[in-house]
């Protein structure tokens, strides 16, 4: 009697748990490394052919299969392989991987024709199921596959080869995302287990090392979990005592979509997907959170399976496995722990950076009065706390919140936050939104201020008023009139006080002890020497020569400072007497100058009249966007 294959099936196992299970090929093709690991292979060879008969090939140096033990083995679905074979280790002691007998199923789903050649000590076996003939079989039939070669004598080494094809596939394969899928779901990678791809180097898996270079901070149990071990005791020694190990990553920005959560692995076989272990799991810290723990005590039972048919996750909603329930509680408090972590350590180097880059933010408010402290500790953590401020925006809104405190708007506004209760993170980060507009507003009211002070002193020079008695007083309280940028502002300065200030008590003074109306410096460190006359006189050379030989004195008296001294004779009558005006243009090249009233006055309102205008557009601006 001529020896036959068979499968025993029910067409409907073969849709539910082939066709319709595995619809993607990295999962399809991990089931198929888990069995050439527990045949104790070292190697297994994927081959991807994009042509016009697409089909992919699988094939390990592992043992093999006997005729006998593909019908009694590889042919039985749904054979539980570790309870069957009552061990738990392959014969060169590796923890068996197997245990539903429903992997050979995973390849119908994502081709019709399975090709199987497998040898065994010097004998081959060779046979093909067809997809679309197992489906047209009856329920109560058996499928008895297409025998190629029947347990011929080969000189062969052992291993098997599995061909999948008639391949739905329409598209290329994407060997590199293939890779990097299969080497997420197992720990068994190493010089000893290797996969190789297309024979392309730059493809092979050898190794299980995550890409830690991307991340920012990990927590690795039980290593960095001593707050657990302290306040929630039950949960850390239900870690310890289980042998569950593993590590949690962040990274600097927001991970892939797939790259998120963490995964389990039991028995170094991937047996939970990407989970967030949270109720929630909306906060922003999820989207930086990754990481993988090993869990084998779940997958140590021979009988009791803890694992769904897609190796896609646990069986949590299993409420009578006590075990289960405590892991998963576990696992939450360790995400828990690692969220808070996070926080604090992105804080403080979000900090450390802003203090590298503008201003050390404890420091600051450490230095504002005790009234000021709440509120300032409130933004710049809200702004720290925000996972999508990036830390250079963030150094700009620190800098904003501490140039705020300068100004009355900004302290008004405050007051209207209910003593900072309502003052969540988000209307933290709308008043930042709004500093433009505070801030012009309070250059604005500035500036509406000084012209309404260039309308006054202009209805001084209308009436030619004294400069003496009126000018010099005037522009001794608004210098910005002669120079918007100036700073420091001396009047009537003599000659004899400044060479005092240079030389002493004892210096000799000159025979006439003259008197400078202004001796100004503005904020680039520029020397003003300012003459004032009255508005409606006629200058002559007396006047050009007298505030000449005042800056001539002063060049003199600090010649390091001799480039930085300018003349300035003001008046605001632009006739003058014959040969003046050749005198002026001589002294033009020594830096001394004449200009008029007018022209200063009109030089400061335009300088302040666009401080008004930037707050109109940027209030109306305002206006438009609410």
């Amino acid at each position: 009697m001529q020896r036959e294959l068979i499968v025993s099936f029910d067409v409907k196992i073969i849709d539910s748990l082939g066709v319709k299970l595995y619809t993607t090929i990295p999962p399809m093709i991990a089931e198929l490394i888990a069995n050439a690991w527990d045949a104790d292979a070292h190697n297994v060879w994927l081959k991807f052919n994009n042509s016009s008969d697409k089909h992919i090939e699988v094939k390990d140096d592992g043992c093999g299969m006997s005729f006998d033990e593909l019908n009694k083995h590889f042919l039985t679905i749904g054979r539980n392989r570790r309870s069957d074979l009552n061990k738990d280790t392959s014969s060169e002691g590796r923890k068996i991987l197997g245990k539903k007998g429903l992997g050979k199923l995973s390849m119908f789903g994502i081709g019709e024709k399975i090709t199987v050649s497998t040898i065994k000590n010097g004998h081959k076996t060779t046979f093909v199921m067809d997809y679309e003939i197992m489906k047209a079989t009856e329920s109560d039939d058996v499928y008895k596959p297409l025998i190629k070669d029947l347990d011929i004598e080969t000189k062969e080494p052992n291993g098997t080869i599995i061909t999948i094809g008639g391949i739905r596939r329409k598209t290329a394969f994407d060997l590199n995302a293939i890779r990097n899928t299969i080497r997420s779901r197992f720990h068994i990678f190493s010089k000893d287990f290797v996969v190789h791809i297309n024979d392309d180097e730059a493809l092979l898996i050898d190794d299980n090392a995550m890409n830690v270079g991307e991340y920012q901070f990990s927590w690795k149990f039980p290593d960095d979990f001593e707050d657990m071990r302290n306040n929630f005791q039950d949960l850390y020694q239900f870690g310890v005592n289980k042998g569950i190990t593993g590590t949690i990553y962040t990274a600097k920005t927001p991970l892939r979509k797939e790259a998120q959560g963490i995964v389990l692995f039991s028995r170094n076989k991937l047996v939970q997907e990407n989970k967030t272990f949270n109720p929630r799991g909306n906060d922003n810290f999820f989207q930086y959170m990754t990481g993988a723990f090993d869990v084998d005590f779940i997958d140590n039972d021979l009988r009791i399976d803890n694992c769904s048919t897609d190796r896609k996750s646990l069986a949590w909603d299993n409420y009578d496995n006590d075990d289960l329930v405590t892991l998963n509680e576990f696992m939450e408090k360790l995400v828990s722990i690692t969220q808070s972590g996070w926080r604090e350590k992105r804080k403080e180097e979000k900090k450390k950076k802003i203090s590298e880059k503008s201003i050390d933010v404890d420091q600051w408010i450490e230095n504002l009065n005790k009234a000021e402290q709440p509120l300032a500790r409130k933004l710049t953590t809200a702004i720290i706390e925000n996972d999508n401020i990036d830390e250079t925006r963030a150094s700009e809104y620190v800098q904003c919140i501490r140039d705020m405190y300068g100004f009355s708007s900004f302290r008004d506004f405050t007051q209207q936050l209910d003593e900072m209760q309502a003052l969540d993170n988000e209307n933290a980060i709308k008043l930042l939104c709004d500093w433009g507009e505070i801030e012009a507003k309070e250059y604005a009211k500035i500036a509406l201020g000084r012209i309404s002070t260039i309308d006054q002193f202009e209805r001084y020079i209308s009436k030619n008023a004294s400069e003496t008695k009126v000018i010099q007083i005037f522009l001794e309280q608004f210098p910005w009139l002669l120079d918007p940028k100036m700073e420091k502002f001396e009047r009537e300065v003599t000659y004899s006080k400044l060479l005092k200030q240079k030389f002493g008590e004892d210096t000799d003074l000159p025979e006439t002890n003259r008197r400078i109306d202004f001796l100004c410096t503005n904020s680039s460190g520029i020397i003003h020497i300012i003459e004032l006359k009255r508005p409606c006189i006629k200058l002559t050379a007396k006047e050009m020569s007298q505030v000449a030989s005042y800056t001539e004195f002063i060049k003199k008296q600090f010649p390091a400072n001799a480039e930085k001294v300018k003349g300035y004779l003001i008046s605001d009558n632009m006739t003058f007497e014959s040969g003046a005006e050749t005198i002026r243009k001589g002294l033009e090249k020594e830096d001394i100058y004449i200009k008029s009233y007018s022209d200063l006055l009109a030089e400061a309102r335009r300088y302040n009249q666009q401080f008004t205008n930037v707050y109109e557009e940027i209030h109306s601006l305002s206006i438009a966007d609410n």
